[in-house]
């Protein structure tokens, strides 16, 4: 747990006697732990853990997992975005499409017999999607 506290203080930037005054402990109390000589106690835990709440327990207690609450998942969301668009629609002016709604309206109902294409050419909105499944359920999606 040592190596955790010390990985802790070099994340955030402090030395030992400013994280001492920051959690609420004597400095006495913080070198002893440094040193080896002693363990951090329950409460000593529990104090860095409010002054940091952004650190994971699991892992300064065991070593689990990632150091900053939600960094795994963070980072797999950043990976996620990696994966999208990098540029986000910022413009007041509407996006210049490339095909003609017409066009790819009419692409995707030669691909779906029984749609009506006349339903997206005319600026109708979709009230309710249903979707039947071979198990004799269903599913509604009402666009919010």
């Amino acid at each position: 747990m040592k190596d955790r506290i010390i990985q802790l203080l070099n994340n955030e930037g402090l030395s030992a006697s400013k994280f001492a005054d920051i959690i609420g402990v004597q400095r006495s109390s913080m070198s002893h732990i440094l040193s080896g000589r002693n363990n951090p106690s329950l409460d000593f835990i529990q104090k860095i853990m409010r002054s940091f709440p952004q650190i994971s327990g699991d892992w300064l207690i065991s070593g689990d997992g990632e150091m900053i609450k939600g960094q795994a998942s963070a980072s797999l969301f950043q990976e996620v975005i990696k994966e999208e668009d990098p540029a986000p629609y910022q413009s007041s002016q509407p996006p210049k499409l490339k095909k003609e709604v017409s066009e790819v309206t009419q692409n995707k109902t030669e691909q779906m017999p029984g749609i009506d294409a006349s339903a997206f050419l005319t600026g109708k909105s979709i009230e309710k999607v249903v979707v039947f499944y071979s198990d004799k359920t269903f599913k509604e999606y009402n666009p919010a």
